[in-house]
């Protein structure tokens, strides 16, 4: 009965209209054309439809661009948030913050030396930043991290300019170094968890920080000739003949020193010695007097006054390095420094 009721079926149902009853030769032609323009019925409007399910997809999408780009630029130049997600959204969008002598300075540097500033104050003298205390606070620290991030800006382009880099060797072994010479020393680990209780920093970032350091350094001994200059003059007034205590008083720029004549009294041999200053003491003869000494900070000459087992007392002639600072304070000064956000511009004295 199943089999009857199915053929009876099959029976009633109504034929595709137009089509041949037998396909032959002469047939088989006309009907794959009307078979093709069956199926073109379901084809044409579902192209249709996937074309303006993309054009609203695009739609939606650029406006949703649109509208995370507004609340990012909001928050960086308007509100001027300093939440770690602003920070991590300006570290992945090259957002300026500044522009020093042609070159942009990036947001994001300018977020992370601020914060980390921002999260010792916090931590260590618990600044409440809005009471009026807590503003002036915040006021000078955006200076100074502006100040600082415009400054590493302009040091990076004159070092491009000239071929200077810091080789990641030198950047390790300056950072052991800072950790071997504390005492006790320091072990990595532990400096890591200093870094992020105390400034809220990843030990990258501290290393970006330092090799910002060290580049500045040296670009500065690059171009401040005449501080080379003034140390080898005096130099040779010291080997004609020259009072040392006379020259120091005179010339140093050491300003806590130079009243002494340069004389810094007994150091341990054991202190903390970053220019290498009590090394080169230690292996001197009392009345003697060094070359020239290069540091990252300028050029020193000493001279032993008296050595014991476990201390030295030298005096010291330091010559600073005096034409990057010259150079920053003038682009400020001839309007070669816009800043795209608003930061007190008198820093004052309150922190150093």
């Amino acid at each position: 009965m199943k089999i009857i009721k199915n053929k009876l079926q099959r029976l009633r149902r109504p034929k595709e209209p137009g089509a041949p009853g037998r396909i032959t030769n002469e047939t088989v032609a006309e009907y794959r054309e009307k078979v093709l323009a069956g199926g073109r019925r379901f084809k044409y409007p579902m192209q249709y439809a996937r074309r303006r399910l993309v054009i609203t997809t695009l739609l939606i999408s650029l406006v949703s661009l649109l509208f995370i780009v507004m609340v990012f630029w909001w928050q960086l130049y308007l509100v001027q948030s300093t939440s770690k997600l602003t920070y991590r959204a300006a570290q992945l969008v090259p957002a300026p913050v500044a522009k020093i002598d042609g070159q942009l300075v990036r947001y994001s540097d300018y977020l992370m030396q601020l914060r980390s500033g921002l999260f010792y104050l916090a931590k260590e003298d618990a600044v409440n930043f809005s009471t009026q205390d807590g503003k002036r606070q915040l006021g000078y620290q955006k200076r100074v991290a502006l100040n600082k991030v415009e400054d590493n800006t302009y040091v990076a382009k004159l070092a491009k300019e000239r071929g200077i880099t810091v080789s990641n060797q030198e950047l390790n072994a300056f950072i052991d170094q800072q950790l071997t010479s504390r005492k006790p020393p320091v072990t990595r680990q532990a400096y890591e968890q200093v870094l992020r209780d105390f400034y809220d920093w990843s030990f990258n970032e501290y290393r970006a920080s330092v090799r910002s350091q060290l580049l500045r350094s040296k670009v500065a001994l690059a171009i401040d000739t005449a501080a080379k200059k003034k140390a080898e003059d005096i130099l040779g007034q010291l080997k004609n003949g020259a009072d040392f205590t006379a020259l120091a008083k005179s010339l140093s720029d050491d300003d806590t020193t130079k009243q002494n004549g340069g004389d810094l009294g007994f150091v341990p041999k054991n202190s903390s010695d970053p220019d290498g200053l009590i090394t080169a003491a230690a292996k001197m003869q009392p009345g003697q007097i060094s070359d020239v000494i290069q540091t990252r900070n300028g050029y020193y000459i000493i001279k032993l006054i008296e050595s014991r087992p476990d201390a030295v007392r030298y005096a010291r002639i330091f010559v600073a390095l005096r034409q990057l600072d010259s150079q920053l304070q003038q682009l400020r000064s001839s309007g070669k420094v816009k800043e795209y956000i608003s930061v007190p511009k008198d820093v004052g004295t309150t922190r150093q």
